[in-house]
């Protein structure tokens, strides 16, 4: 359960809209994701991809954290599926990958060399002087917490409901490649 002021006001945004959609009486589908994956990622990944491009991508303790990733390409599959039946689900491929499974899958296809690692001690340093600069410094304490933090959903809610079979992500992620832009392609 969420707990950061971000995590909270999703929350409530959607009891909002559940709200709203019992009063008018329309079928309500809140789609719960999480790391999207696909061409041009937004966010974390896309940072990622870009600076493991440019070779200063960093793992922070080891890159033991798990995220829970999703590909874009069967969200759109199933959305319409999902829409008509309703309820709150949480949408993922099912496999919640660390940090360096990810980072080494990208390395390998952008023919880089594995991301070095900054113990967490080193780390945890480097955000208290990050702390110091405020939210626009590279790394503060709150990014420190959201990358060594896992970031994990379950699915069997989605998967029981309207069949939910999604792609391995990083089956698909390695079956493609990732072109000198840092774009993941078909």
């Amino acid at each position: 359960m969420a707990k950061d002021p971000y995590g909270l006001s999703k929350i409530k945004a959607e009891r909002l809209v559940y709200e709203w959609c019992e009063k008018h009486k329309i079928t309500c589908t809140i789609l719960r994701l999480p790391l999207v994956v696909g061409p041009n990622p937004p966010g974390n990944l896309g940072a990622m991809i870009k600076a493991i491009k440019k070779g200063y991508y960093l793992n922070l303790s080891g890159g033991i954290a798990k995220k829970s990733m999703v590909f874009i390409e069967d969200i759109a599959r199933y959305i319409l599926k999902e829409s008509q039946i309703g309820g709150v689900y949480n949408l993922t491929d099912g496999y919640h990958p660390s940090f360096l499974e990810i980072s080494n899958l990208i390395s390998k296809q952008l023919n880089k060399s594995k991301s070095l690692n900054i113990p967490i001690w080193i780390a945890m340093i480097l955000a208290f002087i990050g702390d110091l600069f405020g939210s626009k410094a590279p790394i503060n304490s709150n990014k420190l917490n959201k990358i060594v933090s896992k970031l994990t959903f379950d699915d069997r809610k989605a998967r029981e409901a309207f069949g939910w079979m999604p792609s391995p992500v990083l089956k698909v992620f390695e079956a493609n490649y990732t072109n000198s832009k840092g774009n993941l392609n078909k």
